[in-house]
């Protein structure tokens, strides 16, 4: 894929040549954050210089903040 196929990195890019991502590796990237809901991370896991992973980590609130426990004021 080139930057022709997305013209949306073509301002991204600037002329500059990535070091270490693929343009697909990128737009990869851009799914995964974008598929997180209210509180996530992606985190790029790197082997001998290479992006080898992309793990999605996604939290969730428990119960309400407004909520008292027993015993609490």
């Amino acid at each position: 894929m080139t930057t022709s196929d997305n013209p949306q990195l073509v301002p991204l890019l600037n002329g500059n040549r990535l070091k270490k991502l693929t343009i697909e590796q990128i737009q990869q990237i851009d799914q995964y954050l974008a598929s997180l809901k209210e509180y996530g991370e992606v985190h790029l896991i790197v082997q001998r210089g290479v992006l080898k992973y992309i793990n999605r980590i996604e939290s969730h609130k428990v119960g309400n903040d407004n909520h008292n426990h027993e015993g609490q004021t």
